[in-house]
């Protein structure tokens, strides 16, 4: 399933890239999105956020009632016009579930307009289609989660 998500940055790129590589931030975000338990790994070359996080009902009868995510940021170093490429991983630990996204951070007029683009891919014969259709929107809130909480930490 293509992924395709476009969030807006109430500042550049260097900043926004910055608060995404913030391990306040990451937990933060780790709270609010109800997190069970999480850690926070900043690295030279990524950052990684680890969660249990509970699952919705329509999901625990594949799953169970958690599940623990390892999202993966990397980011490269800003081009010449300002815009900051990427990737977001996500692994969902002991599940046959990949989440691979391109980021591209982009200046627009003092703001950044993240786009995330790639595929989610659930291995399972016969019903991997029907569970990625049920994964998505779980997916989808979590990116929306992230970008809220961005719009907070940016506004301080």
């Amino acid at each position: 399933m293509k992924l395709d998500y476009v969030h807006t940055y109430d500042a550049d790129p260097e900043r926004v890239v910055a608060l995404l590589r913030n391990e306040d931030f990451l937990t933060d975000v780790a709270q609010h999105a109800g997190a069970l338990e999480h850690s926070v790994a900043v690295n030279p070359d990524n950052t990684i956020l680890n969660m249990a996080l509970p699952v919705p009902a329509n999901l625990a009868k594949f799953v169970g009632s958690s599940i623990k995510i390892n999202q993966t940021f990397h980011f490269e170093a800003p081009r010449p016009d300002g815009v900051i490429n990427g990737t977001v991983t996500v692994d969902v630990v002991g599940m046959p579930v990949d989440v691979n996204a391109q980021a591209e951070m982009l200046p627009k007029d003092g703001t950044t307009e993240g786009r995330y683009t790639g595929d989610l891919l659930v291995k399972i014969p016969l019903v991997g289609k029907k569970v990625e259709a049920q994964v998505e929107p779980f997916i989808r809130d979590a990116f929306a989660g992230l970008e809220r909480r961005a719009a907070d930490w940016l506004s301080r």
